[in-house]
C-alpha cells in the first residue's frame, strides 16, 4: 500500500511541477502543448470567469461568463469562441487521391455562442432556469463531395450553421460542495427548442451531406429537444484503505426530435463526454451515458510547487490542497443515421488527478483511453467531471 501511494504521489508531483515550471501550460494528445489563462472573481453582486487557451498548433478557445445578482438567483451571460483543426471528419470517408480511395477529409472549424440565462430559486435545493442563446459555426475542408465518384475530391468546401436556442431547466441539487461534492444528489431536466435560420441553404452543415447527394430532400428548419442528467455522490467506508474514498456516478441522456447540424449535435470526445475518444469522432441526435468515478483522497494537505512562492514572496500563503486520484469509466451510445458501425455502445476508461485548493478552486487533469478506437485523450479543467 505504501509503495502504491508513493508511486501515485510521484506521478502527481511530476505533473504539478511541469505545470508550475511552464506556467499555465499543459499537454494533450489532441492539440499538443496548450497555454492557459484562467481568471475568476467573486464579489457581493457579481461573479465572473475567463478561460482562455491557445495551442502551439494554432488552435484556440475562449470562454467568459458573468453572473449578476439583479433579481431571482442571478442573471448569467456567457460567451464562447473556438477555432480548432481536426484531422478527420468522420462523416466524410472515401477521400479520392490519384484515383485511389483512402481515409477521411480533414477540416477546420470556427464556432461561437452567446447565452443569457435567468436563475430562480423555487424551494430548498430546487432551482429553475430560463435561457436564450445564439450559436454559429463555419467548417472549411480542402475536400468536397463529388457526385460522379461518390467520394471526396480536392476542392475547398465551406459549410455553415447557425441556431437560436430557447428553453428552460429545472433541477434538484443537494450537493454540499459545488466543485467537489462528497455526499449529494443532483437531478436536472432541460426542455427547449432550436431554430435554424439558414436551414434552407445548400451549404448548411447537417450531420449528413444529403443536401448535396439529394438536393430535393426537405429538412426541418428547427427541432425540439429534451435532456436528463442525474448524479449521485457518496462516501465509501473501506477498512483496508486509510483515506477517504468518494463514489461519483452519473446517468444522463438527450434527444433531438429531428435532424440537426453538428453545431448542436451530441459530440463524443468533447469535454467530459467519452473521455479518450477522438474529438467529434461520433456525432448524433440522441444519446445516453453512464459514468462513474472513484475519488481517492490520498493526501489531505499535499505540497505543490507553489510552495516555492511561499518561500520567495514574504506573506504569500502556502496552499496545501487535497490531492485526489480518480479512476473512471464511461459507457455511452450515440444515435445518428450516418454512423453505421459506430452506432453501438462505446466505453472509455482512464484516471485523473485533482488538487482541491478551496470549494471553488479545483484543478483537474484526466487521461482517458478508448479501447475500440485505440485513442487517448488528456483533459485539463477547473470544473468537475461528474
Amino acid at each position: 500500500m505504501k509503495r502504491s501511494i508513493f508511486i501515485l504521489f510521484a506521478f502527481a508531483s511530476v505533473a504539478a511541477a511541469g505545470w508550475f515550471f511552464i506556467p499555465g501550460a499543459y499537454w494533450t494528445f489532441q492539440d499538443g502543448t496548450v497555454g492557459l489563462l484562467y481568471l475568476q472573481g467573486d464579489y457581493e453582486k457579481l461573479d465572473w470567469t475567463i478561460d482562455s487557451r491557445y495551442a502551439l498548433s494554432g488552435d484556440y478557445w475562449f470562454e467568459a461568463g458573468t453572473d449578476i445578482k439583479l433579481f431571482g438567483e442571478g442573471t448569467g451571460i456567457t460567451f464562447s469562441y473556438a477555432c480548432d483543426s481536426l484531422d478527420k471528419d468522420y462523416r466524410k470517408p472515401n477521400v479520392v487521391e490519384d484515383d485511389t480511395v483512402c481515409g477521411y477529409a480533414p477540416y477546420d472549424l470556427t464556432e461561437y455562442s452567446v447565452y443569457l440565462r435567468q436563475n430562480f430559486n423555487v424551494g430548498a435545493s430546487r432551482k429553475f432556469y430560463i435561457y436564450a442563446g445564439y450559436m454559429k459555426g463555419e467548417y472549411v475542408s480542402p475536400y468536397k463531395f463529388d457526385l460522379s465518384s461518390g467520394g471526396q475530391i480536392l476542392g475547398e468546401e465551406v459549410r455553415v450553421a447557425d441556431a437560436v436556442d430557447v428553453g428552460f431547466e429545472f433541477s434538484m441539487d443537494s450537493r454540499d460542495d459545488p466543485e467537489n461534492p462528497q455526499t449529494a444528489f443532483y437531478f436536472g431536466i432541460r426542455l427547449g427548442g432550436l431554430y435554424f435560420p439558414g436551414a434552407e441553404d445548400s451549404d448548411f452543415d447537417y450531420l449528413r451531406d444529403v443536401q448535396i447527394t439529394d438536393p430535393e430532400k426537405a429538412f426541418s428548419n428547427g427541432t425540439g429537444y429534451i435532456s436528463l442528467d442525474q448524479r449521485v455522490y457518496g462516501k465509501l467506508k473501506i477498512d483496508q484503505i486509510p483515506f477517504p474514498v468518494i463514489l461519483a456516478m452519473r446517468i444522463g441522456g438527450g434527444h433531438h426530435l429531428s435532424e440537426v447540424p453538428q453545431l448542436v449535435a451530441y459530440k463524443g470526445g468533447v469535454d467530459n463526454f467519452l473521455r479518450g475518444m477522438d474529438q467529434r469522432h461520433i456525432l448524433g441526435t440522441s444519446y445516453y451515458i453512464m459514468s462513474g468515478e472513484l475519488r481517492f483522497q490520498v493526501w489531505e494537505e499535499s505540497y505543490t510547487p507553489l510552495i516555492l512562492l511561499h518561500w520567495i514572496i514574504p506573506g504569500y500563503e502556502n496552499p496545501r490542497p487535497i490531492l485526489e486520484i480518480a479512476p473512471f469509466m464511461e459507457y455511452s451510445k450515440i444515435y445518428s443515421e450516418y454512423l453505421g458501425e459506430d452506432e453501438k455502445q462505446q466505453m472509455t476508461i482512464g484516471a485523473g488527478v485533482r488538487w482541491i485548493f478551496t470549494d471553488y478552486t479545483v484543478l483537474r487533469y484526466d487521461f482517458g483511453y478508448w479501447p475500440d478506437g485505440k485513442t487517448w485523450g488528456a483533459y485539463f479543467s477547473f470544473r468537475p467531471s461528474i
